[in-house]
C-alpha cells in the first residue's frame, strides 16, 4: 500500500496541508479555511481533503499557533509561582528596556502570573551550588493549601541557583504534587538549568501557564485522530526548527510556541537550496501577519533568547524570525490625525476580509488587491472562499473618502504602506544584523507573499525573487523538511585568562549524554543521531548579547578553546562592526549547548507534479493596476501549465490555488528545473 507523510500548518486564517508520497516523492497540496476556536477540524477537513486513506499515513508532522495565541490573548491556566523568599519581584521587576522609550502613556501588558500568586518559599542554594538552607516543608505545607483555595490550576517553581544545583527545586515539585494532584507543575531547573533569573523564572512560568491548555488540546488531537482512523505518529513542531513528540510537548508546551513561523524558516532554506541560493531572506505573508528571517549557508539563523510579548522571555533556542503585523487580513484605518494605517489588526478567518462575504466591513490588504485587479474575483480561495469585488470596494471607499482620495488611490496607498511595513521588518533582520540584503535573493511564500514580493524586493533593492511550487503552503511544506530536535544547555561560567578545561569537557559529556537518551526515547536509533555542539560567548562582565560559537565534534583541548575565542572576535566584528582585543578584555564561556537531531530515516526529495503545455499560452487577460504604470491589460497564466525553461516579462499574472504571483512591469520570470518561478527584479 502507498505509504504519506503529511504536513500541517495551522494558521489563523487557513489550513495547509502537504502530502508526501514516500515511495514516488511527489507531491499534493490542499488548503482548508481554519477552525476557531478549535482548529483541530481544519485539520480534520485539511486531511480528509488530501483524499488519504487514514491507513496510507505513515506519519503527520504539525505546525501550531495554539501556545503563541494563548499567550497572546492571556488564555492561559491561572498559575502561582513559587520563588526563593525575598525573591518575589524577580518575574515582575523584569528588564528595564522598553519597546517605546518616549511614550509616556504606553503600559505594560501584565505578567502571566500575578504578584499576589507569586509566593516565597524559604530555601537557598549558594551560587556555587552548595545548599545553604534545604526547603522548608513546613512552609510548603501551608503554600499548597493557599493554592487550594485560589483555585490555580498550575505552578512554576523557579529557585535561586537552581541551575547549579536543583536539588530543592525537585523536593518541592515531588512535596506538591502529592498536595496539588491536579496541578500542572515544572521547575526551571528542568525547564531551563541556565544563569539570568529573570529569563529561566520567565521561562518557567510561560511553560506552566501553557501546560492545562495543551494538555487539553493534545489529548483532544490525539482523539480526534484516533476517530479519524489514524494511529500512527504525530509529532510537533518546535520554536527551533525541530520536531517533538506529543508526549514531550506536553512536558514543554512552551518550546512550541514560534511553532509556524519555525517551520517557514526551514522551508525557506531547503527551497533557496534547491534552487541553488545558499543565502536567501524568506517572506512567509498570511492572512494575520508577515514572518521574516534569514537563511545563511542553507541554515536558518536560530537564537537563543526570544520575547513572546513585553517582558514574556522565553529562552529556548528558536529561529530567528521578525514578524510585522501585515498580513492579507490586516485592516486599514484612518487614525484621528488623518493618517492612513495599516494592521497590527486582522479580520482573521472570521468574518476575514470585506470581500469574503462573511460579515467583514472593514477595508483590508485582500480587498485592496482584489479593488486593483491583483486578484481574480472568479478565484476560490481554498477552493471555497469567493471574493466579492463590489464589497471589497465598498470597504476601500470606507478609507477613500475621509482621506479625499478615489478607492483605487487609496487601495495604492494602503499596499504602500503595508508594503513599507515589511521593509522595515526585513531591514531589522538584515542591514541591522550585517547583511546587506541586495546579496540575498528573496523566497516568497505564504497565500500573499508572491503577491507582494517584487515590488518589495525592488524597494530593497533586493535582485532576485524565488517562488515554489506550493508557495501558498509553506510553512506546511517546512514541517515536511522538519525532524526530532531537541536542545539541551549547561552554564559554564569559564574566562579565557582562567578556565578548568576538565569541567568544561565534563559538561559537553554529560550534555551528549543526555542528548542521546532524549532521542533514543524519541524512538532515534543510534545511527541517526546528530549532535551539533557551540558555546555562547561573551565579554566578561556583559549583561546580555552572548554570541553562539561552534564546537568541534574532536576532543576539546586548550587550541579548542583558543579557536572559540578567536571565532569569537570575528563574529562579533561581524555583527558590531568591530571588537575587543583581549588585552581590554577578558571573554567568558557562558553555556554549553546540545542540539541533538535525528536523521532522516527517509530522505524528503519532493518532485513537484504540474501538467505543463508545449507552449503556455495566457489563459485570459484583465486589466491590473501597477503604480507608475496605471491600469494594464495583464495576460494571466496558470502556474500549473509552465514547463521548466518557460519565461515570461512582466506585466503578467501567475495564478495558482494556494496563491498567485504578481510581476511588475520589466521583471521576467523563468521555471527552473525544480519548478520554482525565478524572478529577475528590474
Amino acid at each position: 500500500m502507498s505509504e504519506y507523510i503529511v504536513a500541517i500548518d495551522v494558521g489563523g486564517t487557513f489550513t495547509d496541508m502537504i502530502g508526501y508520497h514516500v515511495e514516488s516523492g511527489k507531491v499534493t497540496s490542499a488548503k482548508t479555511p481554519s477552525t476557531p476556536p478549535d482548529f483541530i477540524d481544519g485539520m480534520i477537513n485539511g486531511i480528509a481533503a488530501l483524499n488519504l486513506a487514514p491507513d496510507q499515513i505513515r506519519l503527520i508532522k504539525i505546525g501550531t499557533t495554539i501556545a503563541t495565541n494563548t499567550i497572546i490573548m492571556r488564555t492561559g491556566a491561572r498559575t502561582a509561582l513559587l520563588t526563593t523568599h525575598g525573591f518575589r519581584d524577580v518575574l515582575h521587576a523584569a528588564r528595564a528596556s522598553r519597546p517605546t522609550l518616549y511614550d509616556s502613556d504606553w503600559d505594560p501588558a501584565p505578567a502571566l502570573v500575578s504578584r499576589r500568586d507569586t509566593l516565597g518559599v524559604k530555601e537557598r542554594v549558594a551560587y556555587d551550588g552548595e545548599v545553604l538552607e534545604a526547603i522548608d516543608i513546613d512552609g510548603l505545607r501551608q503554600t499548597a493549601k493557599a493554592l487550594k483555595e485560589r483555585d490555580t490550576k498550575s505552578v512554576a517553581i523557579s529557585f535561586l541557583h537552581s541551575y547549579v544545583n536543583g536539588i530543592n527545586e525537585a523536593a518541592a515539585k515531588e512535596f506538591l504534587q502529592r498536595e496539588l494532584p491536579d496541578h500542572y507543575i515544572c521547575v526551571s531547573s528542568e525547564i531551563l538549568p541556565e544563569i539570568r533569573e529573570f529569563e529561566r523564572t520567565s521561562t518557567t512560568v510561560a511553560n506552566a501557564y501553557l501546560g492545562p491548555v495543551l494538555e487539553r488540546y493534545l489529548s483532544r488531537l490525539a482523539e480526534r485522530l484516533e476517530a479519524f482512523g489514524y494511529t500512527g505518529p504525530a509529532l510537533i513542531t518546535h520554536s527551533g526548527g525541530g520536531l517533538m513528540s506529543l508526549d514531550a510537548a506536553r512536558r514543554m508546551p512552551a518550546r512550541i510556541c514560534q511553532s509556524g513561523p519555525a517551520a517557514g524558516v526551514v522551508a525557506g532554506a531547503n527551497i533557496g537550496r534547491s534552487a541553488g541560493r545558499p543565502n536567501v531572506i524568506n517572506l512567509d505573508i498570511g492572512g494575520t501577519s508577515a514572518d521574516v528571517s534569514l537563511s545563511i549557508g542553507g541554515q536558518a539563523l536560530i537564537r537563543s533568547e526570544w520575547n513572546m510579548d513585553f517582558n514574556i522571555t522565553i529562552n529556548f533556542p528558536a529561529v530567528d524570525v521578525s514578524t510585522v503585523g501585515a498580513g492579507g487580513g490586516s485592516i486599514a484605518r484612518v487614525d484621528a490625525g488623518g493618517a492612513l494605517r495599516v494592521g497590527p489588526d486582522s479580520a482573521g478567518a472570521r468574518p476575514g476580509p470585506a470581500c469574503y462575504g462573511q460579515g467583514g466591513v472593514e477595508p483590508t490588504v485582500t480587498d485592496a488587491n482584489l479593488v486593483l485587479g491583483r486578484l481574480d474575483p472568479d478565484t476560490r480561495l481554498a477552493g471555497k472562499v469567493a471574493m466579492n469585488r463590489d464589497l471589497a470596494e465598498a470597504a476601500i471607499a470606507r478609507i477613500a473618502k475621509p482621506l479625499n482620495l478615489s478607492v483605487t488611490d487609496a487601495a495604492v496607498g494602503l499596499l504602500r504602506i503595508m508594503r513599507a511595513n515589511m521593509a522595515s521588518g526585513i531591514r531589522l533582520l538584515s542591514v541591522k544584523r550585517g547583511h546587506d540584503p541586495r546579496g540575498f535573493s528573496l523566497v516568497a511564500f505564504g497565500g500573499a507573499g508572491p503577491l507582494h514580493a517584487v515590488g518589495l524586493a525592488r524597494e530593497l533593492g533586493i535582485p532576485e525573487v524565488i517562488v515554489p511550487f506550493y508557495p501558498g503552503c509553506g510553512s506546511a511544506l517546512g514541517n515536511l523538511f522538519v525532524e526530532v530536535r531537541h536542545d539541551f544547555v549547561k552554564s559554564l561560567f569559564e574566562t579565557s585568562s582562567r578556565y578548568n578545561l576538565g569541567r568544561i569537557q565534563a559538561v559537553v559529556a554529560d550534555l551528549e549524554t543526555q542528548a542521546r537518551e532524549r532521542l533514543k526515547a524519541e524512538g532515534v536509533s543510534e545511527g541517526h543521531m546528530i549532535l551539533r555542539r557551540s558555546i555562547e560567548v561573551r565579554n566578561y562582565g556583559q549583561v546580555s548579547g552572548s554570541i553562539l560559537v561552534p564546537l568541534p565534534e574532536a576532543d576539546i583541548t586548550p587550541q579548542t578553546i583558543e579557536s572559540i575565542f578567536e571565532a569569537y572576535k570575528r563574529h562579533q566584528a561581524t555583527i558590531y562592526g568591530s571588537t575587543f582585543n583581549d588585552v581590554v578584555s577578558e571573554f567568558e564561556l557562558v553555556n554549553a549547548r546540545i542540539s541533538a537531531e535525528g536523521d532522516r530515516a527517509i530522505e524528503i526529495d519532493p518532485i513537484y507534479v504540474n501538467e505543463p503545455q508545449a507552449e503556455p499560452k495566457p489563459v485570459s487577460s484583465r486589466k491590473v493596476y501597477f503604480e507608475g504604470s496605471g491600469w494594464l491589460d495583464t495576460p494571466i497564466y496558470r502556474r500549473p501549465e509552465l514547463p521548466a525553461g518557460f519565461s515570461v516579462v512582466g506585466p503578467a499574472i501567475i495564478e495558482q490555488n494556494d496563491t498567485t504571483t504578481l510581476l511588475d512591469p520589466g521583471s521576467r520570470a523563468t521555471v527552473d528545473e525544480r519548478l520554482n518561478l525565478l524572478c529577475q527584479v528590474s
